[in-house]
């Protein structure tokens, strides 16, 4: 009976042991567990992956520097790299900023500091100006001849020269002076200057009584092509507007509206007893 039990216990062990035992805690094949690992970016270029599209170089050239990777262009085929060994390229200085000296909104430029990255006041820009240029020396052709007016080519009218006036004179070419004046006024020391100066001088006595005789002599000294140009003078201009006004009308034959404008601008007027007396005496000389 012993024996009978012991053979059936055996078998028994044995037909559990041929499979092996499958609990979890015999087994000793099963799997540790492991940790969550996501799914792989997707590789396809344009879909916002972190593998780069094809044509971007993944790995530097011998250079050392890569060229600007732009997943949305097409990708640069004219790039080339530097050949090894080559320093960078030199960097120049900054471009100097030039502002105007007064702002369109009427501030001043020197004193519109700009704000620094941080916000505190920055250094200002530099204003570059042009030196000022000197304005050239005008050239004065008529210093010391108050009221020169060139009447024509060769004639010129005006006041009584002062002592530069005839160095004005010399110097600018004219050979003569023709002075017109009043009855008994003393012309010795007007005449002498100018003779020595160079200059040829002629005196008519210039007075309403008188006009007819004052403008034949005017006109004569006028007609000397020899004596041009000629530079006349008056104490005021009375006299010898009066006389180109004749003038105007005689050797001109201009109109007496015409002729009345120039002489006006050469000292003619009405204004005084005297100058309405050279116009009774032009009218009746010329008519109106």
């Amino acid at each position: 009976m012993r024996r009978t039990a012991l053979i059936t216990a055996v078998a028994v062990g044995a037909a559990f042991a041929a499979p092996g035992c499958r609990h979890k805690c015999c087994s000793s094949s099963a799997a540790a567990p492991r940790p969550y690992l996501p799914p792989p970016p997707s590789v396809t270029p344009g879909n916002g992956g972190l593998i780069p599209p094809p044509g971007v170089p993944v790995t530097p050239p011998p250079g050392g520097q890569l060229p600007p990777a732009d997943l949305g262009a097409v990708p640069n085929s004219s790039f080339s790299p530097p050949p090894a060994g080559s320093p960078p390229a030199p960097r120049g200085p900054a471009p100097e900023i030039l502002l105007p000296e007064s702002p369109p909104n009427g501030g001043s430029s020197r004193s519109a500091a700009p704000p620094s990255v941080l916000g505190a006041p920055g250094r200002a820009p530099t204003v570059t100006q042009e030196p000022p240029v000197a304005p050239s020396a005008p050239t004065d052709s008529t210093a010391g001849l108050p009221g020169f007016v060139r009447v024509k080519d060769g004639m010129a009218s005006g006041r009584k020269p002062a002592l530069e006036g005839f160095d004005t004179l010399k110097r600018t070419g004219f050979k003569t002076l023709v002075y017109l004046h009043a009855t008994g006024a003393d012309v010795a020391s007007i005449r002498n200057v100018s003779e020595k100066k160079g200059l040829s001088f002629t005196a008519i006595e210039t007075t309403p009584e008188r006009l007819p005789d004052a403008a034949a002599a005017f006109d004569r000294a006028l007609a000397d092509r020899s004596s041009l140009p000629v530079y006349v003078a008056d104490d005021d201009g009375l006299r010898a507007g009066a006389l180109w006004y004749v003038h105007f009308r005689t050797a001109d034959q201009l109109s007496p509206e015409v002729a009345r404008i120039r002489a006006r601008g050469l000292g003619l007027t009405d204004e005084t007893d005297e100058a309405r007396a050279f116009w009774v005496a032009i009218q009746q000389h010329v008519g109106r």
